[in-house]
């Protein structure tokens, strides 16, 4: 039996808080005391003082009960204790832990921790000598439905203020409050700018109406200018004829002179004739003379005009010719420029009417998208309950076969009773075979218990997507768990490592969907017509790290038959499959792409050689914003 009192130089630390145990399950009363056949106390992760409790309890009992002494990893373990006890190095993590075992009746029994809203009976280490108290927090005894003698506090604990713990709390609260208002202040501050902007876009669109109206008054304008210019050109052709016409009339001036001057030569000539034939006529060729020379006066005269007069046409038929030039130019210009509006107005409405069709196109894809993400789902969660119903047949027949065997020695051993022949060697060979087929129950019991719970979370988490903490190494365990029954079919071997106590905020449903899609994958392509004729081991592992402050790092192994370059390059493509009449429907890699990136903010990448597997590295954040 323990005894606090020991002295210092008796006993050690560990050795005194060993008996603090031993008396707190003395001094503890849990709800249904009585039915139990046995207390189980807890150790999380604590090898040394595991050996030294267990090797303490040997042979020991409690209130004429036995005590099991368990090494555990898993809280979920610790919540099925009686008496959990937490070393010092997990006193970090003491609120999630504490969080993860309320409302399951189990006394948790901290080591110097400075959390004093979640300890229940918390060990203190005196400094100097290796005198231990320890501190009570009743209000987190009775919440567990424990209760406490009064001896209690005599072996040597006090009891915590829960008015000072009510002032932290109310503190932490207050502190709370005021995050809240910041928040709230933040939150109409980023609706008033956002105001602001649906003000400054709707100001944008009526600016864009005010340029199309002005548009079309300029085309109008455009138009009018155009009507215009048709009538220059007309005027200008009617100016082009009257030309032609000045034109022809000089010809025919000239053609005249030619005429005149012909006939000059030919009265010359007769004058000459006259002269000679007869003198008497030269005073009439003298008055002749003196008309010829007049009349060639007039000619020089009239050719001087008829010069002056092709000057000014040469003249106006250049200003005409320029003036032709320059409307020309004016013309082309302005069809132009009436084009490129025109082109431009067109452009922006057909724009305006291909965005809306696109966004209309968009839509649709998306709706479309989660509807097959939906039937994929439902897919794998037929599969999930498949694979359970098979895999919980076998322990429930196990439990079944021993029940029987237990009722067949029964009635054996009730004959034997009743005939008086019953001897001691059979009565030790029934209790032998009823404690080994009870064992044997039990743990298929336990198989069935632990199938159906990974089931219930498992499935309900995908039908219901709710960010929420978790142990991502327990909950990517308890998936596998699921799958077992496809990974035996098809003789393939699972292997988990890595860090076992990164905690995340995440989506747990879109995180079992995209194991159970990357498996399924190995199986169905990795794995397919592998040459088992050399024994070749079908391996998946996952590995889990934490890759930065804030990020964790997740990698799928198999080592299948892998993929070429081409496959690897469009493996994430929609209704890419290289199993198209096997089974495949090309949805599996592009629904885990989408769920990784999407929702759960997240990258992948994959890495694969013919022959060598597959190597999916996963990056995803230690918390997802509830945005």
């Amino acid at each position: 039996m323990f005894l606090v009192s020991v002295s210092a130089q008796q006993l050690n630390k560990e050795q005194i808080k060993a008996a603090y145990i031993y008396n707190f399950l003395k001094h503890i009363q849990w709800p249904e005391e009585s039915k139990k056949s046995h207390f189980v106390i807890g150790i999380y992760k604590d090898r040394v003082f595991y050996e030294l409790l267990k090797n303490s309890f040997q042979n020991k009992k409690v209130k004429n009960k036995r005590v099991s002494v368990l090494l555990i990893s898993n809280l979920k373990q610790g919540s099925n204790s009686d008496l959990f006890y937490l070393p010092k190095q997990f006193n970090k993590q003491l609120t999630q832990i504490a969080n993860k075992i309320r409302g399951s009746h189990t006394l948790l029994v901290t080591d110097n921790s400075p959390d004093k809203h979640n300890a229940m009976l918390n060990l203190i280490d005196s400094k100097g000598a290796n005198a231990i108290s320890f501190e009570v927090n009743k209000s987190n005894i009775v919440y567990e439905q424990l209760s406490t003698s009064a001896q209690l506090l005599l072996l040597g604990g006090t009891e915590l203020d829960v008015a000072y713990l009510y002032r932290e709390t109310e503190q932490a609260m207050q502190a709370t409050r005021e995050r809240e208002a910041e928040l709230n202040a933040e939150i109409l501050l980023q609706q008033t700018q956002l105001t602001l902007t649906g003000n400054k876009l709707s100001q944008l669109n009526q600016d864009l109406e005010q340029s199309s109206k002005e548009v079309q008054q300029q085309q109008v304008a455009m138009k009018k200018q155009a009507r215009e210019l048709q009538k220059q050109k007309l005027d200008l052709d009617k100016k082009e004829q009257e030309l032609a016409t000045i034109l022809q009339q000089l010809n025919d001036a000239n053609k005249n002179y030619t005429t005149q001057t012909h006939a000059i030569s030919e009265k010359k000539q007769q004058v000459a004739i006259k002269e000679q034939e007869n003198l008497q006529m030269a005073d009439l060729i003298k008055q002749n003379k003196s008309i010829l020379q007049q009349q060639q006066h007039n000619i020089a005269r009239q050719q001087q005009a008829l010069s002056a007069q092709g000057g000014e046409l040469a003249a106006q038929k250049q200003t005409i010719v320029s003036q032709k030039e320059t409307i020309t130019k004016t013309t082309i210009l302005v069809v132009i420029a009436a084009f490129a509006l025109t082109l431009l107005v067109g452009l922006f409405y057909k724009n305006k009417k291909t965005t809306h069709k696109l966004t209309e196109t968009l839509n649709h894809l998306k709706e479309t998208q989660i509807q097959l993400i939906q039937s994929e789902k439902m897919a794998s969660l037929g599969k999930l309950i498949a694979g359970v119903a098979h895999e919980i047949n076998t322990p429930l027949g196990i439990a079944v076969t021993s029940t029987s065997l237990i009722q067949e020695n029964t009635e054996a051993m009730a004959k034997r009773l009743d005939d008086k022949s019953l001897s001691q060697n059979q009565l030790k060979s029934y209790i032998n075979i009823v404690n080994q087929s009870s064992h044997i129950s039990n743990k298929g019991l336990e198989r069935v218990i632990e199938l159906m719970h990974n089931f219930k979370e498992v499935a309900a988490d995908q039908i219901v997507e709710q960010i929420r903490e978790i142990n991502i190494a327990d909950y990517i365990n308890e998936v596998m768990t699921t799958l077992t029954n496809e990974l035996k079919k098809n003789q393939v071997n699972y292997l988990f490592s890595g860090d076992e106590t990164i905690i995340v905020n995440t989506i747990p449903g879109a995180l079992a969907q995209v194991v159970t899609n990357l498996v399924n994958n190995s199986i169905l392509h990795g794995f397919h017509n592998v040459n088992e004729s050399r024994d070749q081991r079908k391996d998946i592992s996952i590995n889990l790290t934490q890759h930065s402050i804030d990020e964790i790092c997740l990698t799928y192994k198999d080592n299948g038959i892998g993929m070429n370059k081409e496959v690897l390059a469009q493996v994430f493509d929609p209704f890419f499959t290289t199993k198209r009449n096997k089974g495949g429907t090309g949805l599996g890699m592009n629904i885990v792409y989408n769920i990784i990136e999407q929702k759960l903010a997240g990258h992948i990448k994959i890495s694969s050689k013919l022959e060598q597997g597959i190597t999916c590295k996963i990056t995803l954040p230690l918390l997802i914003s509830a945005d």
